[in-house]
């Protein structure tokens, strides 16, 4: 059923809820069962309203689409990441074009500060349907939840989620740049180990188009990929970044502004924007080179507005809560979530199209 209906539910069983607390009922027990049938069908419906759990927007392409799971490990560089000892294990999640035979070319995704492998689901899928080879990566401590190949589960770390819920709007540029070195670093070992797997799993390598490999991600995902765009450019052919900064392009900081390389952006990139910053990033020093970006009125870098979107609006999420969606966007997202999706998934196919030929 639509959000619409759970919700006309939720009031009609709020208003007999109040019809029967008001209304005389004997025998008394009669009175509080009613109460708590209706209030548990009341939370009932109230949880299908503000998490209806809305499918994928179905894919177009045409091939079938297949799901699997790999999970890699490593010895880390940073200890406090490791999910045992000194091994970080990255669970990846894949789409695949349903056929025994083919090679395709590789998206590598990574998701934002709190998100999780399955973020962009429809997007995977129509990429997937349209013969691409996805792979989606859960970060350990900065998934909302991670399930290793053990069937451990790791929560995501408190104090990361605080840092970076502290770190909006930060004027201090100095705990700003190393707290987001510190965050993205993680991102970009992570990134590149899977990259260097895939390549390397004999599951997997006779499939994959080593020369047609695609970096992608969100916000703090979206920062690592566009990172490693520039230090690993001649093993890739573009980045599709959503509304993510170029900060690991940043050299410095002079006064209230950060630095950034003058160095052209190696990579053609498609860079999607939401309501939360497009029109605004002159404004804001952390974004200097997404603006330089636009500016450059080049064909090697597309940048895109979803109009009536929030930043987190930009994943999926909407699709499971379109409430705790808007509520942190702050009410940016008017536009119809499955409109949303097909203009992402229409540009981003565009783009790949471009690239890849």
């Amino acid at each position: 059923m639509s959000s619409n209906i759970w919700l006309l539910i939720t009031i009609a069983l709020f208003v007999v809820l109040v019809v029967v607390i008001v209304k005389k009922i004997r025998p008394i027990w009669r009175k509080l069962l009613s109460i708590l049938v209706i209030l548990l069908l009341f939370f009932f419906s109230a949880f299908n309203f503000a998490v209806p759990m809305n499918p994928p927007l179905p894919a177009s392409g045409p091939f079938g689409v297949r799901n699997e799971k790999a999970f890699y490990q490593h010895e880390t560089k940073y200890p406090d990441m490791a999910t045992e000892g000194q091994v970080r294990e990255i669970p990846v999640s894949l789409w695949l074009p349903d056929v025994s035979d083919g090679v395709y070319p590789l998206i590598i995704f990574s998701h934002g500060s709190f998100g999780v492998a399955d973020s962009n689901m429809s997007l995977f899928d129509e990429l997937a349907s349209h013969g691409y080879i996805v792979a989606s990566l859960d970060h350990p401590y900065h998934s909302f939840t991670t399930t290793l190949s053990d069937g451990k589960s790791i929560n995501i770390d408190i104090d990361f989620m605080q840092n970076v819920m502290r770190s909006q709007g930060a004027e201090d540029l100095e705990v700003l740049m190393e707290d987001f070195n510190k965050w993205k670093s993680i991102r970009v070992e992570d990134i590149s180990f899977v990259m260097d797997s895939l390549l390397s799993d004999a599951k997997y390598k006779d499939r994959i188009n080593s020369k047609q490999i695609i970096l992608s991600g969100h916000s703090l995902g979206g920062t690592a990929a566009l990172e490693l765009g520039r230090t690993r450019s001649n093993e890739l052919i573009g980045v599709v970044s959503l509304e993510a900064p170029f900060f690991g392009d940043i050299v410095g900081i002079d006064g209230d502004e950060f630095v950034f390389i003058d160095d052209e952006y190696p990579l053609p990139v498609l860079h999607f924007y939401s309501d939360a910053l497009w029109g605004r990033m002159n404004e804001i020093t952390t974004y200097e080179m997404n603006q330089r970006l636009i500016d450059a009125k080049s064909d090697k870098y597309v940048n895109v507005h979803i109009e009536g979107s929030g930043h987190i609006g930009l994943s999926e999420l909407s699709l499971v809560s379109p409430i705790l969606t808007n509520a942190l966007d702050q009410g940016m997202n008017t536009t119809p979530v499955y409109e949303k999706i097909a203009k992402i998934n229409e540009a981003t196919l565009q783009f790949l199209e471009v690239i890849t030929n």
